[in-house]
């Protein structure tokens, strides 16, 4: 088998079964112009673009990438997770491929001549994935947050890897483009949160090598270039395992777009060092990529978010929670600062009430003020993905003292109810939620006493914090 970083949080694996490619982010940005590939992606080939297999491990838009699939040749099959709710299927069909096959949580898929895959989801929506080829296997931990009985399922299913990728940096707004007067609110994640859940995940699979993987991005829009100082980079972790004394028989090797492992002749690595002037690397590309973002800011001048949309759809998310649910996730305001409203630019969420509206002040007891171009709101909204907003780094939210709770409970319930697995009356209708479930039993009874024990926004930070 040999396999090939393509950039961030693609791979490229060449088997006896054929290739397969991983969350193929192959061309251009992110999340309003705001995510970009640095170091800079493998230029995408004939070869490259005509995979197989494509697997995709979840739906977040660095990972299913709809540029980059349009670009490959419709013959792939397409392989995604069975989650407990249908998020993916319809989107892979409307890009013009035949419908793809889901892959039951835990169940080996026999591709032939030896090589086999699997899935392995973990939280509302992710999965790590593993390519095995004979006694060769490689894991895309990814950004999955697989823990516990979870991922000894796994080691058990296909035993100890060669190869295990993981992420290593942050995928979220929280806590840097976040501000409080109370800087306690800010150490719920820091760097050594990611870190230490590298050497943790890695110690308990003890693969041969393990990868730094699944972080390989710039920001380069001017809202969220700040983010660029405080990223983890791979030489951190190296450095961060060995400081806590390495893991046995784990060798840590940093890859870059385009360095390949083969399973018979080993690595294949650049000798290019991206990161001891990183700022000047980001500067080159931010100038490289300056008029497509300045395109996008064009583009965004003068739009406004409509408050029929914003009450219609954030409406219907607070009638729709459990309000026991919500409350104790979300007890207090959440709040958007609408400027192009001068007159009420408080536009607010409340569980509490189960209500929205917007006002000539902040609401009482406000968890804070997030501010996001109204563009991009507007577009969210739309689309239904304003939970997507907290990972696209073009936010910023002032704490109100004691309002980091609500905050992240807050993206947590939209999260939930966007992707489907809210209401509960509809959701627990379909027999696939229930199958997941049975699945995954080994994850839920981790779970299980941590969410009854614990403040369960304290747990969903844990898991937030490293991008959930």
């Amino acid at each position: 088998m040999r396999v090939t970083v393509i950039g961030h949080s693609c791979l490229r694996a060449e088997t006896r079964a054929g290739t397969i490619l991983v969350d193929p982010w192959l061309i251009g940005s992110c999340y309003w112009r705001s995510w970009w590939h640095f170091p800079p992606s493998t230029e995408p080939t004939p070869e490259m673009l005509a995979p197989d297999f494509v697997y995709l491990t979840h739906h977040h838009f660095d990972h299913f990438h709809y540029p980059s699939m349009r670009k490959l040749d419709r013959a792939a099959n397409v392989l995604i997770p069975r989650f407990g709710v249908d998020v993916m299927a319809d989107e892979v069909v409307s890009l013009g491929f035949e419908r793809p096959q889901e892959l039951i949580h835990g169940r080996v898929l026999d591709l032939g001549h030896g090589v086999r895959v699997a899935s392995y989801q973990y939280g509302f929506d992710d999965t790590a994935f593993v390519i095995a080829e004979d006694d060769q296997v490689v894991v895309d931990v990814n950004d999955c947050k697989i823990r516990g009985r979870a991922l000894d399922q796994l080691v058990n299913d296909f035993g100890r890897p060669a190869l295990a990728c993981k992420s290593h940096s942050f995928a979220q707004s929280y806590p840097v483009l976040y501000d409080s007067e109370d800087a306690e609110q800010l150490t719920l994640v820091s760097q050594q949160t990611y870190l230490d859940d590298f050497h943790d995940v890695m110690a308990r699979l003890r693969p041969r090598y393990a990868i730094p993987f699944g972080s390989m991005v710039g920001f380069l829009h001017p809202d969220s270039a700040p983010l660029n100082a405080h990223l983890v980079t791979p030489g951190a972790v190296v450095e961060g395992v060995a400081e806590r004394g390495g893991i046995e028989g784990t060798d840590v090797i940093t890859m870059a777009p385009g360095d390949v492992w083969d399973s018979d002749s080993g690595f294949d690595r650049s000798d290019v060092d991206w990161y001891t002037d990183r700022e000047t690397h980001l500067a080159e590309l931010t100038t490289k990529y300056a008029p497509k973002i300045a395109e996008r800011t064009a583009a965004e001048e003068g739009v406004r978010v409509e408050w029929r949309d914003f009450e219609a759809h954030l409406g219907r998310l607070v009638r729709e929670v459990p309000r026991v649910f919500a409350r104790r996730l979300s007890p207090r305001p959440f709040v958007f600062h609408v400027p192009s409203d001068v007159e009420r630019p408080y536009w607010w969420v409340s569980f509490q009430s189960r209500s929205v509206g917007r006002s000539a002040t902040m609401p009482d007891n406000a968890s804070g003020l997030t501010t996001i171009p109204e563009a991009v709101l507007s577009e969210a909204i739309r689309d239904r993905i304003v939970h997507i907003l907290h990972g696209a780094m073009r936010i910023h939210t002032k704490l109100e003292p004691g309002g980091v709770q609500s905050d992240l409970g807050f993206w947590g319930v939209v999260m939930m109810w966007e992707l489907g697995y809210l209401p509960l009356r509809l959701s627990a209708r379909h027999p696939r939620l229930w199958f997941a479930m049975a699945r995954r039993w080994r994850e839920f009874l981790d779970q299980a006493p941590s969410v009854i024990s614990r403040n369960p926004v304290d747990h969903l930070a844990e898991r937030f914090g490293a991008d959930v």
